[in-house]
């Protein structure tokens, strides 16, 4: 029996190109350099993306080349597009507005989260407060928004102006995130979280498991994410299409499911089935026929934790921050410990290299090495200091985890405090006091390293 294929075209080519690390932009040029047309625009790649347009016979043989797709794949997917809309259901994906229907509210007037002023401007801030230590270009937030960068030109600026976002230019390109001290972040996070953060939640939680291959979200929440007005979604339906030949495991299903209701404070339902087969979305849990679905990509972590340790006994103390907001649980590239490692090791080679020069300098590297370490801890184990967290968190909670010898990072960023008045009588620090702590933090960061290679991502009981 012939194989049909069920993946849409949009994801298909969306998948690709980041694969190929490709923004919008770059694919456009790609495209209409090796064809010869100078009509691909980013535009035009978004409106498939967005499901919104099927790429025509010849533009399939040209995406064929640029993102390394077998031709007959992309025309399949093509076919599976048209069947899709025959049968009436809207596929959204991402944060792209869906066309408008009779029930539906035009894209100026969000109906997952009404207080916005638009969907842009909720995709902008579901791509900044979730990322709270990342900085993003225009293109890239147009990107996440759907909208075109004069429009997201335009909200960012508002957003900049209410002290909600901040920029910097690299160059000839201007960056921005999220601004820190302002107490509306926190509480703006959080409602961003539950609405237009949720397709960027469940595609960490969920892409994590091995043999995941695609993600759809169904039920109410999709319909208010497609712009059709109603009550709020109370639970998440969702249905994961397993890799041909993938077993399904429950245990990581669970845990998945676990932690994402924990983050996004909703029930969350699950159903998982073979990508063989054709998707039929009535499989979805609790959906309904005719209702849209919400296509969401699978988000692999760079860094896959090992999960044959339990987790020591901090794990209450962790629960409780967890609990009472200090600490988030995040997945994907911010779980990734590599990074805060890899710094740390580089600002200890720089203090020792400032040893006989600049104490004070060579002191203050060292704190910051030991906060890394602390941030790495927390980051291998999908865990984060929240947004307003008290600055001593990072080194209370490895400290309740891995025991006393971690006491020295609040011990650290403590004197560091001090170090940075320099007319302070405590802000003199001595070459010997600098080669103890030297030696103290490469023990941390030599601990941490052994801790890593069995530690888990952390789930609450």
């Amino acid at each position: 029996m012939e194989h049909v294929s069920d993946e849409p075209i949009s994801q298909l080519i969306r998948s690709a190109r980041r694969h190929r690390q490709l923004s919008q932009y770059t694919l456009a040029r790609e495209l209409a350099t090796v064809a010869g047309k100078p009509t691909v625009t980013r535009d035009l790649v978004a409106r498939w993306e967005r499901g919104h347009q099927i790429p025509r016979h010849g533009s399939r043989q040209w995406l064929s080349v640029v993102l390394h797709i077998p031709q007959d794949r992309l025309d399949a997917a093509a076919a599976a597009s048209r069947r899709r809309a025959r049968l009436g259901h809207a596929v959204v994906t991402n944060n792209a507005p869906v066309k408008p229907g009779p029930t539906r509210r035009a894209q100026g007037t969000p109906a997952l989260l009404p207080v916005f002023r638009s969907r842009v401007q909720a995709g902008i801030l579901a791509a900044t407060l979730l990322n709270p230590h990342r900085s993003f270009s225009l293109s890239e937030l147009a990107e996440h928004a759907g909208g075109s960068l004069a429009s997201v030109d335009k909200e960012s600026r508002m957003l900049e102006v209410a002290g909600i976002l901040t920029n910097r230019v690299d160059g000839t390109i201007r960056l921005m995130r999220a601004a820190d001290g302002n107490p509306m972040i926190a509480p703006l996070t959080e409602l961003i979280k539950a609405t237009y953060g949720v397709p960027q939640i469940v595609g960490e939680e969920f892409g994590r498991i091995p043999g995941v291959a695609r993600i759809v979200l169904g039920g109410t929440w999709a319909e208010r994410f497609a712009g059709i007005p109603g009550a709020p979604a109370e639970s998440l339906e969702i249905l994961l299409a397993l890799a041909p030949g993938q077993p399904e495991d429950h245990d990581p299903i669970d845990v998945a499911a676990r932690r994402t209701q924990t983050r996004l404070k909703c029930h969350v339902h699950v159903a998982a089935r073979p990508l063989e087969a054709r998707l039929d979305y009535l499989q979805i849990p609790r959906q309904r026929r005719g209702q849209p679905v919400v296509e969401v990509a699978p988000v692999r972590p760079r860094q896959r934790p090992a999960t044959g340790m339990p987790w020591p006994d901090g794990r209450t103390v962790l629960a409780k921050m967890i609990d009472s907001g200090q600490l988030d649980l995040v997945s994907g590239p911010a779980a990734n410990s590599r990074p805060f490692m890899e710094l740390a090791g580089r600002h200890l080679d720089a203090a020792e290299q400032l040893l006989g020069t600049s104490p004070p300098s060579a002191f203050l590297l060292l704190s910051h090495a030991a906060q890394l370490i602390a941030s790495g801890l927390l980051a291998h184990q999908g865990l984060r200091t929240a947004v307003g967290a008290s600055d001593h968190l990072a080194g209370d909670a490895v400290t309740a985890q891995f025991g006393h010898q971690f006491s020295q990072v609040e011990l650290l960023r403590q004197r560091s405090a001090e170090l940075k008045n320099p007319t302070s009588r405590d802000s003199r620090v001595t070459d010997d006091e600098v080669k103890t702590y030297l030696t103290t933090v490469r023990s941390l960061l030599s601990v941490a390293h052994n801790v890593t290679s069995t530690l888990g991502t952390f789930i609450q009981r």
